[in-house]
């Protein structure tokens, strides 16, 4: 795509004043993918991807949200259009899925790829991470149980309200850190994964499915409401009648007892301080 034509396209993502639909993002049904579309510089491959512009915006607004620290939207924005035109390229309509559905996830995956590679998470963050999960897979080991705030501050030999600050230190902390897990990310039926990265990737999903259904009931709770319904953490704080702040306590708690959960039956990305 010529860099006007690119700049063009960068610019109808970022631009204020189109709203997108919380369910529904804006794309031209009758936008429909064509081999045309695939060669550079037509009118075909612009046509479409000017028509899914604002799914990238959408999409880049949804994952941004859910980021802890400072994120550059435009960065997510680009890196969103890289996936796009990548669908573009990849599209096979014999796998017989709408490209709409196909191109969502390729923006998914290529903005988390580059929130990952532009490695936004503080140290504080992984700091506190690795101290919660450590902690709490030392209490549930000897307990046998889910481990409780007492017992985990006990643990760190910290007070309660110490280890409320914890909890919101690793507020940064979501289950896209997980193996084979990303909030935003890919299903495990993408057509773009091989054969095999299918097979693992629904493993590892059934694996974090089995934790979740032991933990405690307001965390499975708290978990469904964020990542399946798709609420934002103020949004559940309303439905619990609670603050967001603890909302967001409860997030991270569940999520780090899930890790710690898992450490011993998938091998964790290293949260080195």
């Amino acid at each position: 795509m010529a860099g006007g034509a690119m700049k063009g396209l960068h610019n109808s993502c970022t631009e204020k004043g189109k709203t997108v639909g919380h369910d529904s993002p804006l794309v031209d049904p009758a936008a429909e993918w064509t081999p045309e579309a695939c060669v550079a510089g037509s009118v075909e491959r612009e046509k479409l991807l000017l028509a899914h512009a604002p799914l990238v915006k959408y999409l880049a607004h949804r994952i941004g949200s859910r980021l802890a620290g400072p994120v550059d939207f435009d960065d997510l924005v680009g890196d969103g259009l890289l996936g796009l035109m990548e669908a573009v390229d990849r599209f096979d309509p014999a796998h017989n899925v709408r490209f709409k559905t196909y191109a969502e996830s390729r923006i998914r995956g290529a903005i988390l790829d580059g929130v990952r590679g532009r490695d936004w998470a503080p140290r504080s963050l992984r700091r506190a991470a690795r101290k919660l999960e450590q902690a709490i897979a030392a209490v549930e080991k000897r307990q046998r149980r889910p481990a409780t705030d007492e017992e985990v501050a006990e643990e760190l030999q910290i007070t309660i309200e110490e280890l409320q600050d914890l909890y919101m230190q690793a507020r940064g902390v979501r289950l896209g850190a997980l193996p084979g897990v990303d909030e935003e990310g890919r299903d495990p039926a993408d057509p773009g994964l091989d054969p095999l990265g299918r097979v693992e990737e629904k493993e590892k999903k059934a694996l974090l499915v089995e934790e979740v259904e032991n933990l405690p009931e307001r965390e499975r709770l708290v978990l469904s409401l964020y990542y399946e319904k798709g609420l934002t953490l103020k949004e559940i704080g309303e439905v619990l009648s609670v603050t967001e702040s603890r909302v967001c306590q409860i997030h991270t708690r569940a999520v780090s007892r899930l890790r710690a959960r898992v450490g011993d039956r998938l091998t964790l990305p290293e949260c080195t301080p």
